[in-house]
Formats: structure tokens, C-alpha cells, sequence
């Protein structure tokens, strides 16, 4: 049966004030479906995830994030600490932010009023979630590169979408250098130097259009990993635009893997993104595990 409660959490901040501006849709669409909502918009970071947390333990039967991959990232996070170990409250997205990766991947659709009809009928559909240390994440973690390239995002707000991220790269290209990164996989050492770039991946698409790890899916039971070794300003170059088209897989300096734990360790400071969320820029070990079918998506 559908669900007809839903707690919606909003942040006006998103997509430029998008999400603010889809707020009336959101409203209508619940009325036309004869869901009853309370509705509560953000106010700092973190407030998201608080949100969600208490509204799944005090017995709704749905959330929705109305946001960017920001705001699903800390709903998440909200839900599944209050799962407590077992399977999250379900999840609504009306994906309005610069990127969307998570919602795109979930076949949420673009437009918001679609995207509220969908969830109105939708059975929740299982998915697989990841941890990094204490976060949780639905799309992926990035280290080094990629993690530095959020970093700059976080700092300059001038374009939208693809822009930004090309922008804050091109900063982040005048001083990188690629840290010493020990990875293991499932108990199992499978590299060990100078790394580009670890994208550890649930889904496919990163940072509002980079295929990462192209054939990873957010329901499989595993997670991709793209460990790319240390090149220079030139090879990064050369190297991007195949990770936009999802093309890099078979480079010499790639290598591709499936698993389920992935442990990297550095005597270098490591910058860490979390869907895109930046959760450390000195890490010197994680550890990243995959959860399967614990998050359910409405989509």
C-alpha cells in the first residue's frame, strides 16, 4: 500500500535557492495525492540528518530530502542512525541541488512534480548503503584527488553544476601532488604508492558528472573501486576527460575492483569526501564497508 504520511525536509539553500522555490510544487503534489506532510526547512549543516533522525524514530512512515546531494547525504545519515542496524525508515528525493548524482542513479525523476507523484506510489525499493568510519554514504567516497577538488567546491560558489567542479579543479591542479596510499581490499593488498586518486564507489556517477566507477550500481551487493596512480598536471588532464565519458577503465595507470571492504592507510594527510561532503582533510586510515539493501529508496 502507499505511503500517505511523509516528513519533508527542505533546504532552501540548495540548488541556489531552488529547493525553496519548489516548495509550493512539493505541497501541491502531496494534496493531489491525498498525503498528509509536515514540512520543516533547514538551517545549518547538520540540521538535515537531526531531522531525519528524530522523525524516523518518532514513526514516520517516510522522509523525503528536498535538495541536493548534500541534503540526501545528511538524511541518510539521519536515517540510518536511527535504523539501528537494520534496514532505514524509507526515503523520498526531490533532487534540486548542482549535482543530483544519487537521485539521477536512483531513477528519481528530474522534475519535482514527477518526482512527488513517484514517491506517493512507489513501494520502497532496497538499496545498498556505505560507511566510512561513522558516516554513511549513498553514492561513494573519494580520496585525494577528487576529495581535494570538493574541498575548493566547498569554498567557491560562483558557478553551478559541471562549472563548479571544472573551476575548483583548476585551482586544485596549481599545487597537488599525489599522496601515498596503501589500499586493501577484502583483507587483500592491492596497492601501494603515490595514488591520483581512491574513489570507492556504491554508485556510478560522482560529482555532478564523472563516471568514476561506471559499472557500479547502487542495488549490486558490492563496491567499485577506481584506484588511479600519481600523475602529473598533464596526465591528470588527459586523464578527466575519460572519467567524464566513463571511458578510463582500461588505462595502464587504472586499477578496477569489487569488494565489500576497502582499508587505506597513508603517512601522507589524506583529503576525504563523503557524496561529495568533505569529512577529513588529514586522514591517515579508513576504512570503508558496504551495507547491502539497508537503505530504501522511494523511486
Amino acid at each position: 500500500m502507499p505511503i500517505d504520511r511523509f516528513y519533508v525536509i527542505l533546504n532552501p539553500a540548495a540548488g541556489r535557492g531552488a529547493a525553496a522555490r519548489v516548495r509550493g510544487v512539493v505541497e501541491r503534489e502531496m494534496a493531489k495525492a491525498g498525503a498528509s506532510i509536515t514540512l520543516v526547512e533547514t538551517t545549518r549543516r547538520g540540521h538535515a540528518a537531526q531531522l531525519a533522525e528524530a522523525a524516523a524514530r518518532e514513526g514516520w512512515p517516510a522522509v523525503v530530502a528536498v535538495g541536493g546531494d548534500g541534503t540526501v547525504h545528511e538524511v541518510v545519515n539521519g536515517l540510518m542512525r536511527a535504523a539501528d542496524g537494520g534496514a532505514s525508515v524509507p526515503l523520498g528525493i526531490v533532487g534540486v541541488g548542482s549535482g543530483n548524482d544519487f537521485a539521477k542513479l536512483a531513477g528519481v525523476p528530474h522534475d519535482a512534480a514527477a518526482a512527488v507523484r513517484g514517491m506517493t506510489s512507489a513501494e520502497p525499493r532496497a538499496v545498498d548503503v556505505g560507511r566510512v568510519g561513522a558516516e554513511w554514504f549513498t553514492n561513494g567516497v573519494g580520496i585525494g584527488l577528487d576529495a581535494q577538488v570538493a574541498i575548493e567546491v566547498d569554498r567557491r560558489r560562483r558557478f553551478r553544476g559541471l562549472a563548479m567542479y571544472l573551476n575548483a579543479l583548476a585551482g586544485v591542479l596549481r599545487t597537488f601532488r599525489p599522496p601515498h596510499m596503501t589500499v586493501e581490499m577484502d583483507g587483500r593488498k592491492v596497492s601501494d604508492g603515490p595514488m591520483t586518486l581512491v574513489t570507492i564507489g556504491n554508485g556510478g556517477r560522482h560529482g555532478g558528472g564523472f563516471w568514476i566507477c561506471p559499472d557500479a550500481r547502487i542495488d549490486d551487493g558490492v563496491l567499485d573501486v577506481c584506484a588511479c596512480t600519481g600523475l602529473g598536471t598533464l596526465g591528470i588532464l588527459r586523464f578527466l576527460p575519460q572519467v567524464m565519458r566513463g571511458t578510463h577503465t582500461g588505462a595502464s595507470c587504472v586499477t578496477m575492483l569489487r569488494g565489500t571492504r576497502v582499508r587505506v592507510t597513508s603517512p601522507d594527510p589524506l583529503p576525504v569526501h563523503a557524496d561529495g561532503e568533505i569529512i577529513a582533510d588529514d586522514a591517515h586510515e579508513l576504512v570503508i564497508e558496504l551495507f547491502p539493501g539497508r537503505l530504501r529508496v522511494l523511486a
